[in-house]
């Protein structure tokens, strides 16, 4: 079940899960409105036959899409799928399933890896603006944020595609605040049966719905008669307010353009004048930002009983420019969508949303109201999580033959605290990929026992760079152990390095080659401590570095259980993406993984997965492992961990059936309430003659987009 509330109960939240190349699906989720919508990829070599089935509940609706052959292409199920499939919209009432069914050939094993995920990655629905503009002091593309009540897909003008709002809680918010817009024409298309609501405004509080705006005008709305009214305050406290002459929520395509400018005001329905007036200019001085399908009205005489749009929206833009009767026509009588966007980008736009989203691209940016997060993900499962402290700086670019993303930090005071103790972690690999240019050396990982940056009594497992870029590895087993590489790393490249400690010796990696060990060293000084990413303490060290904390970028950093051996770490090293990486490393079981995929946004959300294998009409729960069908995503049912779960490898010639349940829980950071939230997962099964897989995967930010 997907926990959400009403706006002011929720706030925004993504989960991005998983990027692997098979069959994947995208699950998009908003609080009070969601989407399903599906894609596959086949790779050809990995089936023998199959069929992917993708199912969601979106209100009273079940929509299927099925593909056939080997991969086959995923078509929908017209019987069941809303209008603009297999993007159907409505309130999500349960679980989101996917199933995929191969025939193997021959016998074999099965294998899926699944966990209680947390997203690495964040990000919200957004609406697309094609133009970038500096007009009035904005930055491009001015990108709307999506809340609640808004659809997808739903036939517009044209012979393209809209946004429908449901009149009490869908609209957008923009991204891009403007200084005084002034000499301007707004054009729209929409459709309504309803008297009311605001088709676009303007005003200086970004979220008018949370923060009622002092300033607010340049709006065009439906008033409590049907008719199309356009508002502009000017000198001072003056206001000019234009009516149609006849009512516009017919049910019928309107187009709509209202403008300002050195000859006053118009408001253009269909193509035609339909009203004006002179000597409004300038408008009210003051910078805002646009809203779509809300606005905020109070102070006009014609206010509308609602301010929510309810009806559908398409290709509005903000031409910087007061446009003549003949351009208003000449849109009008664009008869195809190339035309139109022909004719409007001769225009110059300063924005233009076409509102033809498919609501499955995410917006990373910076959100409004919404605090740099602190928090680094533990993707093991285990509950170790990462905050950042001091100079620490989410988004950096991650290892380069992996992508995504990366932390920074300032080499001062910038670390990772982690959340968990641990007492005498031994038999262990500690990894990391790094980057640095420092001449003053810098930790990348280290264990004390105590949490914070401060000088304590226990402290060893560490890793650092010396002043001149060589790589050091320290434990203390009732004396110093340090083994150290004859190469240095601070040259500004991407480095794997991989240190372990157990039975067999003391041993230290870089980029899949062994650089440093002592064999002889297989046992500690036990004691209790936590773990710290960009910082150690390294007081008592014969070679400390000038700097206990790291300069420079950190990625993929996980603590690993065991020794790994040479094959292992070639398989790490030559992952060659971030999903790979991460599939590489659930195979390890860590007991902390911090990927660092982290977004600056704190608009995180975590996601629960069940994994059941159907054989031959024979249920069995492969992720928790029990008998039957497996039962409805909970944190308490679900076993943490990105382990390996096998499964009874079947007949050849048996249909086997894997589905995957998925259920999103919201985090909630103040401020940004009800926004639209996806979240991206995918899930892949192989054959070969001897193997048959299932596995869950993590993206990359970068390979989300």
């Amino acid at each position: 079940m997907v926990r959400f509330a009403t706006r002011r109960a929720v706030h925004r939240a993504l989960g991005v899960l998983g990027a692997m190349g098979v069959l994947s699906l995208v699950f998009v989720s908003a609080a009070g409105a969601s989407v399903f919508a599906a894609t596959t990829t086949a790779n050809q070599s990995t089936f023998s036959s199959a069929t992917l089935q993708l199912s969601a509940t979106t209100g009273a609706n079940n929509c299927y899409s099925t593909g056939t052959g080997a991969g086959g292409a995923v078509s929908a199920n017209s019987s069941v799928c809303p209008a603009g499939s297999p993007v159907p919209a409505g309130p999500l009432s349960s679980n989101s399933s996917s199933s995929a069914t191969t025939t193997l050939a021959s016998t074999g094993t099965a294998n899926a890896s699944t966990a209680d995920l947390a997203s690495v990655s964040c990000g919200v629905a957004k609406l697309s603006d094609a133009e970038s503009t500096t007009a009035w002091s904005g930055t491009g593309p001015d990108t709307a944020l999506v809340f609640q009540g808004l659809t997808y897909q739903a036939a517009g003008p044209l012979g393209t595609q809209a946004v429908t709002t449901d009149g009490s809680t869908g609209w957008a918010e923009t991204t891009v605040q403007y200084t005084n817009p002034e000499s301007f024409t707004v054009l729209a298309w929409f459709r309504t049966t309803s008297a009311k609501g605001t088709i676009t405004g303007f005003s200086n509080s970004q979220d008018p719905v949370a923060n009622t705006p002092t300033d607010s005008d340049r709006a065009l709305w439906i008033d409590p008669s049907g008719k199309l009214d356009w508002g502009i305050y000017y000198s001072g406290a003056k206001r000019d307010e234009l009516t149609s002459q006849a009512a516009v929520d017919t049910g019928n395509w309107v187009f709509a353009a209202a403008s300002v400018g050195s000859a006053g005001t118009a408001l253009y329905v269909n193509g035609s004048l339909v009203a004006s007036a002179a000597g409004v200019d300038p408008a009210q001085n003051y910078s805002g930002w646009w809203s779509i399908g809300y606005g905020y009205l109070a102070s006009w005489p014609d206010i509308p009983t609602g301010y929510y749009f309810s009806g559908s929206l398409a290709q509005i833009a903000i031409i910087p420019s007061q446009l003549s009767s003949a351009q208003v026509s000449s849109l009008y009588g664009d008869s195809t969508l190339s035309t139109y966007a022909a004719g409007v980008s001769a225009l110059s736009p300063v924005n233009y949303w076409a509102l033809n989203d498919s609501g499955s691209a995410a917006y990373e940016g910076s959100v409004p109201g919404a605090g740099a997060s602190a928090t680094l993900v533990d993707a093991s499962g285990n509950g170790n999580t990462g905050t950042a402290e001091g100079g620490v700086t989410l988004g950096a670019s991650g290892p380069t033959t992996l992508g995504g993303a990366a932390i920074a930090l300032n080499g001062s005071t910038g670390y990772v605290e982690t959340a968990k103790s641990y007492f005498n972690p031994i038999g262990i690999s500690e990894i990391a990929w790094f980057k640095t240019t420092s001449t003053s050396g810098g930790t990348v990982i280290s264990m004390t026992d105590g949490q914070t940056d401060t000088e304590t009594s226990d402290w060893d497992r560490t890793v650092w760079l010396d002043n001149s870029g060589h790589v050091v590895y320290e434990v203390w087993n009732a004396s110093l152990q340090e083994v150290t590489s004859s190469g240095t790393y601070n040259d500004g490249h991407w480095h794997l390095l991989v240190a372990e400690i157990g039975s067999s010796g003391q041993r230290l990696w870089v980029d899949g080659t062994l650089v440093a060990q002592n064999p002889s060293v297989t046992s500690l000084v036990p004691y209790t401590g936590y773990w710290h990413l960009g910082w150690g303490n390294e007081v008592a060290y014969s070679d400390p570095p000038t700097d206990n904390f790291f300069s420079g970028s950190l990625a993929q950093v996980a603590i690993v259980p065991s020794q790994l051996t040479t094959s292992q770490i070639s398989t790490l090293f030559n992952s060659g993406s971030t999903a790979g990486f991460a599939l590489d490393m659930g195979q390890l079981s860590p007991t902390s993984y911090w990927p660092l995929q982290d977004s600056a946004s704190n608009i995180c959300g975590t996601s629960e997965i069940t994994v059941q294998q159907t054989v031959a009409g024979t249920n069995t729960c492969v992720y928790p492992s029990a008998a039957g069908t497996c039962a409805a995503p909970s944190a308490g049912y679900l076993v943490t961990g990105l382990g390996v779960r096998s499964m009874t490898a079947p007949i050849a010639g048996t249909p086997v059936t894997i589905s995957v349940t998925m259920k999103l829980s919201a985090a909630s950071p103040a401020g940004i309430l009800g926004l639209h939230e996806l979240a991206y997962f995918a899930f892949g099964t192989a054959k070969s003659s001897t193997l048959w897989w299932a596995q869950i995967a993590y993206p990359s930010a970068g390979s989300q987009l």
